[in-house]
């Protein structure tokens, strides 16, 4: 963890000698791995979510999407082991362990989908191997963002757009006995200007959204109604948080505890707050490329995912895994890097946040 001090000092915000990098002297972390570019040019990859193998987590899987082509699934080094070519997928989320009364507990994941505006549904089997497994079409057009969640209310789906909605979509297994799904619109939710970026929490029954010129929102729900909504943290304040707000996912702890990250798009930069009210903000940090020039940096992330499982001796108190924009300086295309929670704490200096 930084100071205060040090971090409004390294924004710029109390010194009028600020240097020009406003990022120079935040905490900075290196990735481990880094995935294999996507093929698609452009503005392409854009946002991941980790699959956890509970029988071997050193095989477990990243999905990350192409939003001009498909979904790819990566290994743990970042070799891509699978495409699946299923058009113009954007936000990406999974859940594992869900159980729609058949008897079988399922691992199942949604992805937006502009090809068809709608959603795209896979399942991952033990091995980490993804097959499609629909699609479903939603209301409003051109699907942006998207998060999941699975608690007793069923597996949802929350879409955002950048007319500022959210809807929230209840998956079942389809009832005309087939072997996919459907899904039923349960609400829509409101706020005022363009999402994407989300993350639910089951044990709060809290949906974590950002609105990507404004800030990050706290929308607790009961059931599928909005209880309560506060803001955590606005654009542009002390904490380093600029537009555009973007990827956010759960370091998920034991109970309640852990920690949310967001993605400052535009500043290169990345904050995390406490899990629980008030979300207090708890530091902020870049991802600097290796010595070796091996990976490269990291910049205007769009999508991102975490996870607190270990998965094996290189991510061994879980991974973070981000969208980087732009990928080495020799003209390849976008990937994700792979960055070890352990090493970020390190470059924190606040071991103390993993307990």
């Amino acid at each position: 963890m930084i100071s205060r001090i040090a971090l409004l000092a390294s924004l710029g915000l109390v010194t009028a000698c600020a240097s020009m990098d406003p990022n120079k002297d935040l905490p900075k972390v290196m990735p481990l791995a880094e995935t294999e570019e996507v093929a698609s040019t452009g503005d392409a990859a854009d946002d991941p979510a980790i699959w956890v193998n509970p029988d071997s987590p050193e095989e477990s899987r990243v999905l990350g999407t192409d939003k001009q082509a498909g979904l790819y699934v990566y290994d743990l080094s970042g070799k891509s082991v699978q495409f699946l070519p299923k058009g113009e997928l954007n936000n990406v989320d999974l859940r594992q362990g869900v159980d729609f009364g058949t008897g079988e507990l399922v691992d199942l994941a949604a992805a937006t989908n502009r090809s068809i505006n709608g959603v795209s549904l896979f399942l991952l089997n033990a091995e980490g191997v993804v097959s499609e497994a629909g699609d479903f079409s939603v209301p409003t057009t051109e699907p942006y963002g998207l998060c999941v969640g699975y608690d007793q209310h069923g597996y949802r789906v929350f879409v955002t757009y950048k007319t500022g909605e959210v809807e929230i979509h209840t998956v079942s297994k389809s009832s005309a006995g087939l072997s996919g799904y459907e899904a039923e619109l349960s609400n829509t939710l409101k706020l005022a200007t363009q999402l994407e970026g989300c993350t639910y929490d089951e044990v709060q029954s809290v949906l974590f959204v950002g609105e990507e010129a404004t800030g990050v929102w706290r929308i607790a729900l009961n059931g599928n109604e909005e209880i309560g909504r506060s803001m955590i943290d606005a654009v542009d304040s002390e904490t380093g948080l600029v537009a555009d707000v973007e990827g956010m996912d759960l370091w998920r702890g034991e109970t309640n505890t852990g920690y949310l990250v967001v993605s400052a798009q535009e500043g290169d930069r990345y904050l995390i707050y406490e899990r629980t009210i008030p979300n207090r903000w708890v530091a902020t940090f870049a991802i600097d490329g290796t010595p070796d020039e091996l990976i490269d940096g990291v910049s205007h992330t769009d999508g991102l995912t975490v996870t607190s499982s270990p998965l094996g001796p290189d991510f061994p108190q879980g991974m973070l895994v981000v969208q980087d924009d732009s990928n080495g300086n020799k003209g390849q295309t976008q990937n994700f890097k792979f960055i070890s929670w352990a090493d970020l704490l390190t470059a924190l200096s606040a071991q103390k946040i993993a307990e």
